[in-house]
């Protein structure tokens, strides 16, 4: 009688668990990734940013020639006296990865750009300019331009993998 009480309790047991495998979540998904102007909030806070303007879509799609249809969406940050700070922060997805070298090339002749004119008003602003890394990581393309640098990276490299 032990047995067969044994044997029923295991079928019990072994149903309720292929029954509740069968109902629960197949895949769980994973970590989002937050949208660039979240992603610019973050690094925002990270970097102990002050008086940052966005900068129009249409004026950086133009100025620099970057090809709007290759990108999903981005948010670009500038201190709000770009004479006197060289603080930035761009952020881009792009919907068409075979974009990304192009882009990347793009943003670093802006930074080299940035760079000879800092050089001529602040040894501090251009400092950080010298710092300034242009980063791809998956289908994003980002640099972040300040006195922490590594810590709005870092923010930036943790979130988008």
């Amino acid at each position: 009688m032990k047995k067969i009480v044994s044997v029923i309790t295991l079928l019990v047991i072994a149903s309720a668990l292929v029954m509740s495998a069968a109902c629960g979540p197949k895949d769980v998904p994973s970590a989002e990734i937050p949208s660039a102007g979240q992603l610019y909030k973050l690094v925002a806070e990270a970097g102990k940013l002050e008086a940052m303007t966005s900068v129009p879509a249409g004026d950086y799609l133009d100025i620099y020639g970057i090809d709007a249809s290759k990108l999903e969406e981005s948010a670009w940050y500038m201190s709000e006296n770009p004479s006197l700070n060289a603080d930035e922060v761009a952020i881009f997805k792009l919907s068409d990865a075979s974009y990304k070298d192009a882009l990347v090339q793009l943003l670093n002749d802006r930074i080299a750009r940035q760079l000879q004119v800092a050089q001529t008003y602040s040894p501090e602003e251009a400092s950080k300019l010298e710092k300034a890394e242009v980063v791809s990581a998956g289908n994003y393309v980002y640099y972040c331009i300040g006195a922490e640098s590594d810590a709005m990276m870092n923010v930036l490299k943790t979130n988008i993998k």
